[in-house]
């Protein structure tokens, strides 16, 4: 179903959700609108493709795909949801306080990835962990923060794990990991190139990887071996919220909590699981 088909959903809610249907350019187009919608509405079809580093064909492909005529349609509609957006009161007698209703999306985002655990999963990616020489995460912006929250958790532990926010280190440094160590790449839509690149180069090389993500479909799902899902929030919060952490720490946590169970019965004594 394309995200225009979805009746009543807001058009940055339906672009968070094309991360899942679309690859490529127009997964790239998408996030950076998620990303910047306040600067999309001012720009012009020729700044928005220099920006994003998205053709112009592409972007008017994803316009059409959501629904719209063109370009400068889909404007007129992302300036209508973002009034919508802004013009909402919190403080109206079914609304909760901006407080109340910030706590709320946290609590909610944490039971809902909460949720979205297996413990199959977890014990899989707890066992490669501990098999593992080194740990290497990577992330970009808040996905940074993100992965040196999960490497803190993970050298309390006593694991050697690194994070890395500078995407030309961490190019250099995927490329040369080997079997015996996991690579960690944090990206809440999946579609971030230079994370992406990086959990490719490190699954070249033969490390074993993991994906933090929201699109359990996305780029980045899809060069990993295992993928650990967290919710997504009812309005994407790209772009300078910090929401998204707390279902990520909730995620780190559960792999601290198997973790210190220690391996599996099948992996002691063993190597490196395959």
């Amino acid at each position: 179903m394309e995200p225009a088909a979805v009746a009543g959903t807001a058009l940055l809610t339906r672009l968070d959700q094309a991360f899942d249907l679309y690859s490529g350019a127009l997964a790239r187009a998408a996030q950076y609108i998620v990303e910047n919608p306040e600067k999309v509405v001012f720009q012009s079809l020729a700044e928005l493709s220099d920006y994003s580093e998205v053709g112009q064909a592409s972007i008017v492909r994803l316009c059409r795909k959501l629904g719209y005529d063109g370009f400068t349609d889909f404007k007129l509609a992302l300036s209508a949801d973002l009034a919508l957006r802004d013009a909402r009161s919190p403080e109206t007698e079914d609304s909760p306080d901006p407080l109340s209703r910030i706590a709320g999306l946290l609590c909610a985002s944490i039971t809902e990835t909460l949720a979205l655990q297996e413990d199959a999963r977890l014990r899989r990616v707890a066992d490669r962990l501990a098999a593992s020489v080194r740990i290497d995460l990577f992330g970009a912006g808040v996905s940074g923060i993100i992965g040196e929250l999960i490497s803190y958790r993970l050298l309390r532990l006593g694991y050697h794990a690194t994070a890395m926010r500078d995407p030309v280190l961490a190019h250099e440094v995927s490329s040369g990991l080997g079997a015996d160590a996991t690579a960690i790449a944090v990206s809440q839509s999946g579609t971030t190139p230079d994370t992406v690149k990086f959990l490719k180069h490190a699954r070249d090389a033969g490390a074993f990887t993991v994906a933090l993500t929201c699109h359990p479909k996305s780029a980045l799902a899809r060069v990993a071996r295992e993928t650990l899902v967290m919710a997504r929030l009812p309005e994407p919060s790209y772009g300078g919220p910090i929401t998204d952490v707390p279902r990520a720490v909730l995620v780190a946590e559960a792999l601290a909590q198997v973790l210190s169970e220690g391996p599996s019965e099948s992996l002691r004594g063993s190597e490196i699981p395959e």
